[in-house]
């Protein structure tokens, strides 16, 4: 008698185990809705590193080429720092956990978070690029212009051969580096490239502080539109680059960005 309780005890405890046992489509169910919480949740992980990658670049004192990206940079941060998710409880039955699924799968911040890598990067960038013209040394102005199109001839100032007598003097420039360009008529200038001067093609003038740099370009904006115009003038990080008064306005800028480009390339 006790032998046949027990066995029939053992086949009710088996009856309720295969009961409670879940099917192949409740198990797939449930790993698919567990699997896009886990990937939400990487996502999110994702974006801590990256906001702590970015405050980083915020918080460095070095000035970037373009002011305009730090504060773009920490709107990226606020709006990813923003993003909240609650996972939610799983359903009970298969069709409304697939549904649940489902939803999850719309949910997504690649794109955001996308947007602060890229934000990071620029600034970043921009910082690097500021390095390069903050009071260059005169080789890597040479070097660069080398690299511009228009550009044909580069000859450096020196103190026994300076026009304006500037070098190395108080708030002059550390560095004077003209340069011809075949888009000028040269058949009325003085083939010495530092006599011709900014009319030949242009130069750059290097200062020690961009400070420095930003008075003696509007000391230049003051003979804008005058017969003494000596053409462009544009301050990039420490330096001044200047184009030819006998250059048109759309040669000045293309000239101009060419050179800009090349000085602050980062390899």
């Amino acid at each position: 008698m006790k032998k046949v309780i027990a066995v029939t005890i053992a086949f009710i405890l088996m009856l309720a185990l295969v009961s409670c046992a879940k099917s192949e489509e409740e198990v797939a169910a449930e790993e698919a809705f567990n699997a896009e919480i886990v990937r939400i949740q990487a996502e999110l992980e994702e974006r801590d590193a990256d906001v702590e990658a970015a405050q980083a670049v915020v918080d460095d004192e070095r000035p970037a080429l373009d002011d305009t990206l730090k504060p773009a940079l920490q709107t990226a941060i606020s709006d990813a720092n923003a993003i909240e998710f609650d996972a939610p409880k799983e359903p009970k039955s298969v069709d409304e956990i697939n549904a649940a699924t489902e939803e999850l799968k719309k949910t997504t911040y690649v794109d955001q978070l996308q947007s602060l890598k890229d934000a990071t990067k620029a600034l970043s960038d921009s910082i690097k690029q500021y390095e390069l013209v903050n009071a260059p040394e005169e080789a890597y102005v040479i070097k660069c212009l080398k690299t511009v199109k228009d550009v044909d001839g580069i000859a450096a100032a020196t103190e026994d051969h300076d026009p304006n007598g500037n070098l190395h003097k108080d708030g002059g420039y550390t560095a004077q580096v003209y340069f011809s360009s075949p888009l000028v008529d040269h058949s009325y200038m003085d083939n010495d490239i530092i006599e011709a001067g900014t009319d030949g093609g242009g130069s750059i003038e290097v200062y020690k502080t961009a400070e420095e740099a930003i008075k003696r370009e509007e000391y230049l904006a003051g003979f804008d539109g005058t017969i003494t115009a000596s053409g462009s003038h544009e301050v990039i990080g420490t330096c001044i680059v200047r184009t030819s008064d006998s250059l048109t306005a759309t040669q000045q800028k293309e000239l101009e960005a060419a050179i800009i480009e090349a000085l602050t390339k980062i390899d």
